[in-house]
């Protein structure tokens, strides 16, 4: 339980269904959709489709998700939305063109936006409303405005200046040159025009027709080599999560292109530690924590990517031996130096969760990548594209090397905990770019080693180890941090929160759903 006498949050109880996301407005909207009998997958893309309006900044249509879905009494299954990279953009042509890198900003950056598809496909094997149904309340939002949120404010402040860099966007991301401040009313009636089409055409009238025309256009004309085909190509991976497991329960992650195997080898590692005697703000821990991102990370950014590319063995990679190659890097008393670790991107999204009345459970998490992604918004449908496509490599022979119909390796992970009769116990995830294999790792263990309920999980203190920084948040200590510079870490304070998260643990036992939401976000969970 928390101190009381402290700020924070308490956790949130219901009998019936569970809903946690990084925007009020969304967490309602699932919870109306259940109401209404829609089932855990209708109210997580409806959830989603709010979110991909009244947060422009992390997530869109525009952009990828990923999501897994764990039907009561089946298995779970990984959703991999992510986006295809355009056929004529392989690694011949940035030779021949003489680019040597992807800007941030550049349309080379935007690859295909996979989330609509995902979000379609999805329903088609397991939702239970009509699609269209799942879109209106996002599309009134769009057309009719609404109230800027106090995170999502700040944000949108933070990136006025990129938003300006493209005339299309600045129209219709800036009110008079600015952004929307906190507590003022925001519309994108082109938008919602887009999701009124989505709603009655379904995918297709995303990726074939006037829309798919106008992004093609849009991109064109800025330089991209995106076709039509390109859209028309676009298609949702639904497999098996890989499972590995930890303590009496079993970790389900989606596979690559996603990196949820880090969390896989981190939890393997931080197994090795006795923990028994430790506080969870012992600076050992934020040490320990750092040391297993590094050696963690050298893996992700060395041999993952497409699997449809080049494939890596994951019973092999979780094996004893490795585990211990991978341990033997570590030591209690200095900080490792991670000289092969190469890190990409570190962008923006939003993470949700959603339990319904029969234990249907979506772990689910959507992006364009970098805050307001690539910057472009498409001319006539007022799409914000992503920029994910930052993440492929320009070395041949790399895994992650960029090629036609490649996805890149991603950041976003939804995350889910199964028991050994193959039941929900926790549905969660963490937001926040490359801190997402850490910030589940750090959730996972601040339940099962420090006996945490979900929320205070959620609310404790975190740092990320991050190309050779130790950011860390202004919660810590300055004895906290005396500590860790002395054991050799380069310590950065960093002005915002670390990452954001959410989760839902069921106690079946009681018949009780337990909801936890980041403070450091918009957000809040709810039931009823």
């Amino acid at each position: 339980m928390r101190r009381i006498y402290e700020s924070g949050r308490s956790n949130v109880l219901a009998n019936n269904a569970m809903v946690a996301t990084s925007q009020p407005l969304s967490s309602q909207e699932a919870i109306n959709i259940l109401k209404i009998g829609g089932n855990a997958i209708d109210a997580a893309i409806a959830a989603s489709a709010v979110l991909s309006v009244t947060e422009p900044g992390s997530t869109g249509i525009g952009g990828d998700c990923f999501a897994i879905v764990k039907m009561e009494n089946k298995k779970p299954i990984s959703v991999n939305g992510s986006g295809i990279n355009p056929k004529n953009a392989n690694l011949n042509y940035f030779k021949k063109n003489k680019i040597d890198s992807i800007g941030l900003l550049s349309p080379h950056s935007v690859t295909i936006p996979g989330a609509v598809d995902a979000w379609f496909e999805m329903h088609k094997k397991f939702g239970k409303l009509d699609f269209e149904q799942l879109l209106i309340t996002a599309e009134n939002y769009a057309r009719n405005g609404f109230p800027v949120h106090e995170i999502e404010a700040y944000h949108w402040k933070k990136n006025e200046d990129k938003l300006k860099k493209n005339k299309i966007t600045k129209n219709e991301f800036l009110i008079n040159n600015k952004a929307p401040k906190f507590a003022s009313k925001y519309r994108n009636i082109k938008l919602a025009d887009t999701l009124n089409i989505i709603g009655r055409k379904g995918a297709k009238g995303f990726y074939e027709g006037d829309i798919a025309k106008d992004m093609v256009n849009s991109l064109n004309h800025l330089g991209g080599t995106h076709t039509e085909e390109d859209f028309y190509n676009q298609k949702t991976i639904f497999s098996d999560t890989l499972i590995s497991k930890y303590k009496e329960n079993f970790i389900n992650q989606c596979p690559p292109n996603g990196p949820g195997v880090i969390v896989h080898l981190m939890m393997k590692l931080l197994e090795k530690f006795n923990w028994s005697n430790m506080n969870y703000l012992d600076p050992k821990r934020f040490h320990i924590q750092a040391e297993v991102t590094k050696v963690c990370f050298e893996i992700k950014e060395s041999i993952i990517g497409d699997p449809n590319f080049s494939n890596i063995n994951f019973d092999e990679l979780i094996s004893e031996n490795s585990i211990n190659n991978m341990f033997n890097k570590i030591s209690l008393n200095r900080a490792y130096d991670a000289k092969e670790a190469y890190v990409t991107s570190h962008p923006e999204t939003v993470y949700l969760t959603v339990v319904d009345k029969d234990l249907n459970s979506v772990s689910f998490i959507n992006s364009i990548c970098h805050a307001f992604g690539s910057g472009i918004c498409s001319e006539n449908t007022g799409v914000l594209f992503q920029n994910r496509g930052v993440n492929f490599r320009l070395e041949e022979g790399h895994p992650n090397c960029i090629d036609s119909n490649k996805r890149p390796l991603h950041t976003i992970i939804p995350g889910l905990l199964t028991n050994e009769k193959n039941q929900t116990v926790m549905s969660y995830g963490v937001m926040g770019g490359q801190y997402q294999p850490i910030g589940q790792a750090h959730l996972l263990q601040n339940i099962f080693e420090f006996g945490m309920n979900i929320q205070e999980s959620i609310d404790t203190q975190r740092a990320f180890a991050l190309n050779g920084k130790l950011k860390i948040e202004k919660s810590f200590s300055k004895t906290l941090i005396n500590k860790l510079s002395n054991l050799g870490h380069d310590i950065q304070v960093v002005e915002d929160g670390i990452g954001g998260g959410q989760g839902i643990i069921i106690n079946r036992k009681d018949g009780i759903l337990i909801g936890g939401s980041d403070p450091r976000k918009d957000g809040l969970a709810i039931g009823y």
